[in-house]
């Protein structure tokens, strides 16, 4: 009985040093570079939170394995009807452009990949992918789900990678209207809590007016992200300025913590159509035209 309070006073002043210590470590980690920052942030995920992270991983496949059979059948289902609707329509175009002597587009390779989140606090906009170098991912590759644009690659590693969503604070994307006519530059907006975070169309030109619920789609400008993923739809008007340009709120098409699923859109690839020149034309005479 004598010796338990001076165990227990031990344990106490244990425990004080040991907190003292984290807390004198993390202002020391918070005032370094934040190249050193970063170095430190690889070195515990590659070790300390790499179990966590692994486990991180195996539980959302399992919960996206769990999915309801019959949401996946009817999925599959629309997809072969879109697929069968758009093989003609394919056709059309190629042989258009081959009889315009035009390129193709260019078609981006896709990798499937699960997202995982963090669940950490300042960590909201980070999700982690299981995908990286070893299959082609690269950073700033775009990353889009089955509803549209989620965000894109921020560090890539062997066998994982790094991202953020369209809530950070760093989020840029060229957005266009589908008809093409107008254009503008999203980002996101800061909400007072971050479940009221939303997005942001500016610099649109002052005399097009867009309405409510009209679609917006990546324009492809910049080269980050292909054009055409859709980014999400007009809510409202939000400021016009001076004379010059207006601003729009938009609902976004993906809310980031429902993401379970995504596709990294890889290097583009591009087919050129080869043209034969008339047969009545000599060399020459194609090289002039």
């Amino acid at each position: 009985m004598a010796g338990q309070p001076r165990e227990s006073g031990e344990g106490r002043k244990r425990d004080f040093l040991l907190t003292a210590g984290i807390i004198l470590g993390s202002l020391i980690v918070l005032n370094l570079p934040p190249g050193s920052q970063r170095s430190i942030q690889l070195f515990l995920r590659e070790t300390v939170l790499s179990p966590l992270l692994e486990i991180n991983g195996a539980i959302a496949r399992m919960r996206e394995r769990a999915l309801d059979f019959n949401v996946l059948r009817a999925q599959m289902d629309s997809v072969t009807g879109l697929v069968a609707a758009g093989r003609t329509l394919a056709e059309e175009n190629r042989q258009l452009r081959e009889a315009l002597g035009l390129s193709e587009r260019e078609r981006h390779q896709v990798r499937a990949a699960t997202v995982i989140r963090t669940g950490t606090p300042g960590a909201e906009s980070i999700f982690l992918l299981d995908a990286g170098s070893d299959d082609g991912v690269r950073p700033f590759n775009a990353v889009a789900t089955e509803a549209g644009l989620l965000g894109q690659v921020q560090e890539v590693f062997s066998g994982r990678a790094v991202g953020f969503d369209w809530s950070h604070r760093d989020f840029r994307a060229s957005a266009m209207t589908p008809d093409g006519r107008t254009y503008g530059l999203v980002e996101a907006v800061r909400g007072g809590f971050r479940e009221q975070d939303r997005l942001i169309l500016r610099g649109t030109a002052y005399l097009s007016d867009l309405s409510p619920g009209e679609e917006l789609l990546t324009s492809g400008r910049g080269g980050t992200f292909p054009r055409g993923i859709r980014i999400g739809w007009v809510a409202e008007p939000a400021e016009a300025s001076a004379g010059w340009s207006r601003s729009y709120y938009v609902d976004p098409a993906v809310y980031p913590g429902a993401a379970t699923h995504a596709l990294v859109y890889l290097d583009s690839v591009a087919d050129t159509v080869a043209v034969e020149p008339d047969s009545a034309a000599g060399p020459g005479q194609a090289d002039q035209r």
